[in-house]
């Protein structure tokens, strides 16, 4: 075989390449077979720009991979595994050959960690940037005795060499989730190596990086029960589904693991039953054998997981069990000798459950126990642990529970991806810490674990802050069921592996490598574009939680403007569907159609049913097309389901089966199986009679029409509880005051009520009034009910007035719409800020108009982040507390047309106060005010969430007192009073005081808001100069 180069001087034919996330690019694919050349001798010396060549179809050949055969067994796997890649990628698979090449070879690829026989020989070999999971690879010449150059990986462990071979894999063109999310092999006919590049990464941010399958029932054990013909009594996760799992989490650079164990028992399955002595079962020595690092979830001690104990438990799952429960942990002690294992220590109760009789003296003597076991069975060796601090384990901890120093200690958030507690500076523990985060979840409030709801701006947030507190031992990601969570899962990996690559205005990037990787660079902006806006949308509210009540229906046009968003997002992806080649549509759906299209129908199926609910209040006999609707998107729902299912010959059957839709009862976390949620029907036969008739009013006995309009449940003509409190009959709506700063218009609603049809003409009485459409025809069949936009032409409106406009019907229902109108006198031409209208004020946090930093502090935005538009937080992030009135200051200038009283809403994001219970705390100035310091985060403990009546409450861990709440609408509102002496310019100025206080939006209400009522997100942001 001959040495193969790439002339530095013909690089011209380069295909475009795909980096691995984060990773400098260092392959490249050159596309011209005259690039290549095959004869290179002494007297045509190397060139340092020259490309190592290591698969090229035009020659026919890939360079031959050679290892260490003593060197660990997880590297040759590795090592069979990239071979099988280069064969997909370029149809050509090297040979691979331990310690000795046959005669002729002149070039070779050398895969080998540090501390092999091998890699110590090879001449030029650099030792990797650091002692744990690091790696270099270069080309050098003369490595070896006969070879004339080799591309050499050395890693300064087993899983340092894997990484180094799996990056190059992914740089070639397979992606981490070739299996699991179907994304097709890009193939080149070459691939070389830069040869003045060199791919080379230190020690990962975190030690431990690791997934957690769980609430796997009933998608994923579904899904595996079927793909691997698996029968009703067997487990289904076996070592035919942990190959390819534990292949795409060491290409994710993931090193632990915390197996499925709803039904699983990992170091058992596979066994008939469980062995009498302490062998490790085909998944064990599996994981092994590939590099996992094997663990057990926070609740499962001593390397055995749950059903382990209901198979063979004798007497109760407490310490009064002690005999028992110290024979069954010494077997899983003695189980996991001789392979990688971080213990689980501590112990819960049964069932994921507080402890009986649970003390800190109980739980500490638990754990001494439990390292003896760990002494007798391992002796001096250092034997990694850790120890969850969990619910009402937190709690202990934060009332002074001692966990021995070799114990890592593992926090976690509030199962909604806040943050409870980090390492304190002030009490560093010398076994580390670590953070367990969830991106799906089974409790209270309630389950979400249908589909990807995740921002992942707000995973990097607080991520952020568990790097910046140095809990960096261990992070695991609790990942549920895995479909549709890949692209969270691998986003957290990645800020794991290498945080600093991921700086606070990164989200955006990630996406559009995730997107060029995954569906190509001709398409990478425009998806990024779409899964920004996904996070956002999806994160503000879980689907679980959305009801037909969620969205106001009059108030700010908020249901249309959530139909529109997802709507608009759903056609934008299925326009990238169809540019897309054939192969790469599937994985296309399977990440991003299906989850808009998803979304959009679930969206659409609770505003239809909240619609039909409403018009059969007020007597419209649309009522019954949008029950109609609700009922098509149920359908839908199954329909899309059922799509995803059957792809690629039905691959992931069941893997979509979990119920999300109409999860209303408040006493259970998930339902059994999707209904319909509740829809109203009228008769359309009989026309509406809304009130007792009155000849002196020219109110006649039946209408055959309904008019409602914005900001209002009522419907006229005719008597109404929503119209009007008292009285047989109820005034003409009065619209809410327009001005020229609020929204440019309003709308009124022409319905049919009956079984005729009736014209209609609406008149207005002033020429500033414009009216759109101002007549037409309302069918009986409700399919011609028109919204009527009103708007006011400004530059003809002298003073402040009320117009009117006269709604004339053929079935007499004669209505005055009254439109009043306020002329304020315009801002000042030197004023940049917000400017009330419609009796608010409502302001981005990012949009300021000035921001001072202090002592190396200021506010900075985390695009991306939020349920609008973005957050601004303090950085950077530290333990800095600075007094109120002294730190960085961000201030919003307003122009207000009222004196007196106000409401102020600063919307923050929902962390917790995560430093050893001390406070999150910000600052604010109104003018010139002293300023005000604010801790948004009770230190009240919620407690116990009562969720069925008569019987106890279900304890929720140490989480505040509104905890609920703020998870449920992923927002906390912190609401003071505050007082203007005149109108004007003003000034609102917030402060920086802890880190972990992210500003979303703040709200000045002048009394409007509140009388209009619900909204979920609240008005738009109000104009801007």
């Amino acid at each position: 075989m001959r040495s193969w180069l790439l002339s530095g001087v013909a690089l011209l034919g380069l295909r475009s390449f795909v980096a691995a996330l984060g990773e400098p690019q260092v392959l490249r694919f050159p596309s011209e077979p005259s690039s290549l050349s095959t004869d290179h001798s002494a007297q045509q010396p190397f060139k340092p720009q020259d490309d190592f060549v290591i698969a090229s179809s035009h020659l026919g050949q890939a360079v031959p991979l050679l290892l260490d055969s003593e060197d660990n067994v997880a590297i040759h796997i590795a090592a069979r595994t990239f071979a099988n890649d280069v064969y997909r990628v370029t149809g050509l698979r090297p040979e691979i050959y331990n310690n000795t090449l046959p005669e002729g070879i002149s070039s070779a690829f050398i895969i080998g960690s540090s501390s092999s026989d091998l890699v110590r020989n090879v001449n030029g070999a650099a030792k990797p940037p650091g002692s744990w999971e690091s790696y270099d690879v270069r080309v050098v010449s003369k490595p070896l005795k006969g070879l004339n150059r080799a591309l050499v990986a050395v890693g300064s462990d087993r899983r340092g060499t894997i990484y180094a071979v799996y990056t190059l894999s992914e740089q070639m063109g397979v992606s981490p989730f070739h299996f699991w999310s179907d994304v097709p092999v890009k193939k080149h006919d070459t691939v070389t190596f830069q040869s003045d590049q060199v791919l080379a990464h230190g020690e990962p941010t975190v030690k431990y990086r690791g997934l957690f399958i769980n609430d796997e029932h009933p998608a994923l054990w579904g899904w595996a029960q079927k793909y691997y013909n698996r029968e009703i009594w067997e487990a289904a996760f076996q070592t035919d589904f942990y190959e390819p799992w534990f292949e795409m989490m060491l290409r994710l650079k993931a090193n632990y693991f915390w197996p499925a164990m709803y039904l699983s028992m990992f170091g058992v399955d596979g066994f008939p039953e469980i062995p009498k002595e302490p062998i490790p079962g085909p998944n064990a020595v599996l994981a092994n054998d590939m590099g996992i690092v094997m663990g057990t979830s926070h609740h499962e001690p001593m390397d055995r997981n749950k059903p382990e104990w209901d198979r063979v438990k004798v007497g109760p799952w407490d310490w009064t069990n002690k005999e028992v429960l110290t024979n069954h942990w010494t077997y899983g002690a003695q189980r996991a000798k001789g392979r990688e294992v971080l213990f689980t220590m501590g112990m819960r109760g049964d069932g994921d459950a507080p402890l009986t009789g649970a003390s800190i003296g109980l739980v500490e003597n638990i754990t001494a126990v439990q390292q003896g076991i760990l002494k007798d069975v391992y002796g001096d060796q250092d034997v990694p642990k850790m120890w969850a601090m969990y619910k009402e384990v937190a709690d202990y901890y934060a009332e002074g529970l001692n966990v021995p120093e070799d114990i890592s200690i593992l926090f976690s958030d509030d199962n909604w991806g806040n943050i409870m507690s980090v390492m304190d500076p002030a009490k560093p523990h010398p076994g580390g810490a670590g953070i367990y985060y969830h991106v799906d979840y089974v409790g209270h409030p309630r389950a979400y674990k249908w589909i990807n709801t995740i921002n992942l701006a707000k995973t990097w947030e607080q991520m952020n802050i568990a790097r910046a507190f140095n809990t960096t031992q261990i992070w695991i990601l609790n990942v549920g069921s895995l479909k549709p969570l890949e692209m969270p899962s691998e986003h957290f990996l990645n800020l794991a592996w290498d945080f600093d690559a991921w700086p606070r205005d990164s989200t955006r990037r990630f996406h559009e490598l995730w997107a060029a990787r995954e569906f190509g660079e001709e398409v990478k902006d425009e998806v990024a574009d779409i899964m920004m806006l996904y996070g956002r949308y999806a994160s503000r509210a879980k689907p679980e939680l959305v009801n037909s009540s969620m969205w106001s229906l009059i108030n700010y046009n908020e249901a249309e403007r959530v139909q529109a968003e997802w709507d608009r997002l759903e056609a934008r992806a299925t326009k990238v569907y169809h540019k897309l080649p054939e192969e790469t549509r599937p994985s296309f759906f399977e990440l991003v159609l299906m989850l808009c299209s998803m979304q959009a129908n679930l969206q659409r199926l609770y505003i239809e049913a909240g619609r039909s609910n409403l018009y059969a209040e007020q007597g419209r006999n649309a009522a019954n097309k949008h029950a109609h609707a609700a009922i098509d998107a149920l359908y839908r729902d199954a329909n899309l389901t059922n799509t995803f299912h059957s792809l690629l010959d039905s691959k992931w059957e069941h893997a979509l089966d979990q119920s999300h839709i109409n999860w209303q009862r408040g006493d259970r976390l998930e339902a059994d199986r999707d209904s319909l949620p509740p829809v109203s029907f009228v008769n359309p036969a009989l026309p509406i009679r809304p009130g007792i008739p009155m000849v002196e009013l020219s109110i006649p006995h039946t209408f055959y029409t309904r008019l409602t309009v914005e900001n209002s449940f009522g419907a006229w003509p005719g008597k109404n509880y929503w119209n009007c409190a008292t009285g047989p009959t109820c005034p003409d709506p009065r619209l809410y005051t327009m001005d020229p700063y609020g929204a440019k218009s309003r709308w009124v609603e022409i319905g049919a009520a009956g079984p005729k049809d009736i014209q209609w003409i609406a008149l207005p009485e002033q020429e500033w009034l414009h009216i759109s459409p101002d007549h037409g025809t309302v069918t009986h069949d409700a399919s011609t009910d028109q919204r009527m936009i009103i708007s006011v032409d400004w530059s003809k409106v002298s003073e402040s007035m009320d117009g009117q406009i006269n709604l004339k019907t053929s079935d007499g229902g004669n209505v005055t719409i009254t439109v009043p109108v306020i002329l304020p006198p315009q801002p000042s031409k030197e004023f940049t800020g917000h400017i009330q209208g419609d009796g608010y004020v409502v302001i981005e946090a990012a949009h300021h108009v000035t921001a001072k930093a202090a002592q190396g502090h200021s506010w900075e935005e985390i695009p991306g982040y939020g349920r609008t538009l973005s957050g601004i937080e303090m950085f950077p992030t530290d333990a800095s507390n600075f007094s109120v009135g002294t730190g960085p200051s961000v201030r919003y200038d307003i122009w207000t047309h009222s004196a007196g009283d106000a409401e102020l809403k600063i919307q923050i994001g929902p962390t917790l106060n995560f430093l050893s219970r001390k406070q999150i705390a910000f600052g604010v100035t109104i003018d010139d005010q002293e300023p005000i310091s604010i801790h948004p985060v009770s230190l009240e403990r919620l407690g116990g969430i009562y969720n069925r009546p008569g019987e106890p409450p279900v304890f929720a861990g140490a989480v505040p007192k509104d905890w609920e709440n703020i998870v449920k609408s992923d927002i906390r509102n912190v609401t003071m009073p505050i007082h203007f002496d005149s109108p004007g310019k003003h000034s609102i100025t917030l402060w920086g005081q802890t880190v972990g206080v992210v500003v979303e939006r703040l709200l000045i209400d002048f009394g409007e808001m509140s009388k209009r009522g619900y909204s979920y997100l609240g008005p738009p942001e109000s104009m801007r100069m």
